[in-house]
């Protein structure tokens, strides 16, 4: 996600959000084709109260369910995940940045020297520039981005400081995905797997491949993957030089709504492939294959994805039929 100071929008109303001004929401969709085969897209926004994520765990219920889960690294992130704040999470990484960084700070400084574009290189100048504004946590984040060569599980940690600084939830911590989700038969996981891909390849060799001579193909996602930390560090400062939580929130739910509306081809342009289009063919293969069986399925993934899916469905004949609505938070702490 990425943040910019907005004017205050209100009663505004998109398909799968609505903002009124006070609180945020979410849009469940439910589609019918005509052999009664029903498909719920439910988008998560992954900042919300805690209450959020129950009442959306509630309507999954026993419901087949495809769900997002970037599993990032080829090694147990369990613990990663785990975390109940950011500094549990900054801590438990730690080690694993410091590895990283010993074994190939040489090739990353090299690369940055030599591979980075003007654009990266003009948001690496204004985040020098910011830095000044640095909290501990912000420091400790933009560290791992530039120890990991700007590994995109960064945002993860983004996000956490986002909702520490609004007093909400995240959804990968109100949500068990270690020892509930995965023991849920109904839950089909549908998303990037690291270690899967990379089962029978030599990791070093290829980590120095793409620091040394990346194709032109690697490179560009490369360099919108920087671009878009780079950015997400500057959101995080925006939202420090605000010291209202309301005026953090509106500024959330502003964001958002602006993602999804004006900003959303722009940023699809810069943002790498594999995050939005290759998960999005991830998923539509994996409601081909669930209607086969299934007389009602269900998408839970983030709402970026859902407009996308919902055209897909709609090209493979299903036809809007009703919609929920699902409180992420109020603008007023409670």
């Amino acid at each position: 996600m990425i943040f910019n100071l907005l004017k205050k929008e209100t009663l505004t109303e998109l398909k799968f959000l609505d903002y009124d001004g006070s609180s945020l929401y979410s849009n469940c969709l439910v589609y019918q084709n005509d052999k009664k085969v029903q498909i719920h897209l439910l988008p998560v926004i992954h900042i919300g109260d805690l209450e959020y994520y129950a009442s959306l765990l509630d309507y999954i219920h026993d419901r087949i369910c495809i769900y997002e889960k970037m599993n990032l690294t080829p090694s147990d992130v369990s613990m990663e995940k785990s975390a109940k704040s950011l500094n549990e999470y900054l801590e438990i990484v730690s080690p694993s940045v410091e590895d990283f960084w010993q074994q190939y700070n040489e090739l990353l400084k090299k690369f940055y020297k030599k591979f980075l574009t003007r654009e990266v290189k003009s948001l690496c100048k204004k985040v020098k520039k910011q830095s000044k504004n640095f909290d501990d946590k912000i420091k400790a984040i933009y560290d791992g981005c530039i120890k990991t060569g700007f590994g995109i599980q960064n945002l993860y940690p983004v996000q956490l400081y986002l909702c520490e600084s609004m007093n909400l939830s995240h959804q990968m911590i109100a949500i068990d995905y270690i020892y509930d989700i995965p023991r849920r038969s109904n839950w089909i996981h549908t998303d990037l797997d690291v270690g899967s891909v990379t089962k029978n390849v030599d990791l070093n060799e290829l980590v120095e491949e793409m620091l040394t001579e990346p194709s032109p193909e690697i490179l560009n996602m490369l360099m919108k993957q920087i671009a878009l930390l780079l950015i997400n560090v500057l959101g995080m400062l925006d939202f420090k030089k605000i010291q209202e939580i309301t005026k953090r929130r509106e500024l959330l739910a502003n964001g958002l709504i602006h993602f999804l509306s004006d900003q959303f081809g722009e940023i699809k342009d810069t943002t790498p492939e594999y995050l939005l289009e290759g998960r999005n063919s991830m998923v539509q293969d994996q409601i081909l294959n669930l209607i086969r069986n299934h007389q009602e399925i269900l998408v839970f993934y983030g709402v970026a994805h859902m407009s996308a899916i919902e055209k897909f469905i709609l090209e493979h004949g299903f036809n809007f039929k009703y919609r929920q609505r699902f409180k992420a938070f109020d603008i007023e702490e409670r």
